[in-house]
């Protein structure tokens, strides 16, 4: 609940951004700007749902709004908090008869998906109703204290800090059952789709895991218990699956197969196919090249 040395914070909407050290970018996570702000009412000429780079909390100060996300809707009033995720269509807005104000804290790092699990917030699970109390806005003012103090020069240490502290407070009080509800699922399908639709492009599992939002390592391990293999293996199958069509239905030199299916040169597409395969990119040519003409022998007898 808002306390009186915190109406200051609900009357004077600002927006404070920090510039990150270093230091503070060798963590898991860091923050990246804070703002208090009044959500808009809806209008009829709304165009789409808004797509973020970053990941953010919105704490609800008071008012009343609506929060939608993947076709579901939810209901915001004071005190409830819920989390914008990089990539994922969402919007958000006031009821006409009472607006919603609201303070918004705007972080990165490789290890905030785990960070937000901690507090219950997740892709499926991103709204939590009374999920903040007052030692989270103490918080929240400290850091838009010290967004204001650019004098200490230890201000990157005490900056993350408070925003881990700020976490803390947060997970407090979330049960081991929210905190293990299991949302992999989506983004693993998300990142499953994305290369088989883009496996011809320039594409790496370090940029598929940052397209769905989520740190390599834990991309890779979660992928692997899904699907029972790894996401490059996997990766590497669609581009060599797509290789042997070409192959067996075309006449297309290997110098211009192998871009066609996300490799930038001969070298590394010979030698990904054998150790696919067994056999050369030419080997397997020639092999289906027999076989097609042995298919035709036999339907001529």
């Amino acid at each position: 609940m808002s306390t009186k040395g915190d109406e200051h914070i609900l009357n004077v909407p600002n927006k404070y951004f920090f510039t990150p050290t270093s230091f503070e970018k060798s963590s898991g996570a860091w923050p990246v700007r804070i703002g208090i702000s009044e959500a808009k009412v809806r209008r009829p000429a709304f165009k789409s749902p808004r797509i973020e780079p970053h990941y953010s909390l919105i704490f609800i100060l008071d008012g009343e709004g609506i929060f939608i996300q993947k076709g579901k809707k939810y209901q915001l009033r004071r005190n409830d908090l819920f989390g914008v995720f990089p990539q994922v269509p969402h919007e958000y807005f006031s009821v006409e008869c009472d607006p919603m104000h609201y303070i918004r804290l705007t972080f990165e790092g490789s290890q905030c998906v785990q960070l937000l699990e901690r507090i219950g917030i997740k892709r499926c699970t991103p709204i939590k109703v009374n999920g903040y109390t007052s030692s989270a806005l103490l918080h929240l003012r400290e850091l838009i204290v010290q967004a204001e103090n650019t004098g200490d020069r230890d201000r990157d240490l005490v900056r993350l800090s408070t925003f881990l502290q700020l976490f803390r407070s947060l997970s407090r009080h979330v049960p081991d059952e929210i905190r293990n509800i299991d949302c992999s699922d989506e983004w693993l399908e998300r990142g499953r789709e994305h290369m088989e639709l883009h496996y011809s492009e320039d594409i790496s599992i370090e940029s598929i895991a940052r397209y769905v939002g989520i740190e390599r390592s834990y991309f890779s391990r979660k992928f692997k218990t899904a699907y029972g293999i790894t996401p490059l293996k996997y990766l590497q199958n669609i581009r060599i699956h797509a290789a042997k069509k070409l192959l067996e239905t075309t006449d297309l030199s290997l110098a211009a197969i192998a871009p066609s299916v996300g490799y930038v040169d001969i070298f590394s597409f010979s030698k990904a196919f054998k150790k696919n395969t067994g056999i050369s990119p030419v080997e397997y040519r020639a092999a289906a090249n027999r076989h097609i003409i042995a298919s035709k022998k036999v339907n001529l007898r």
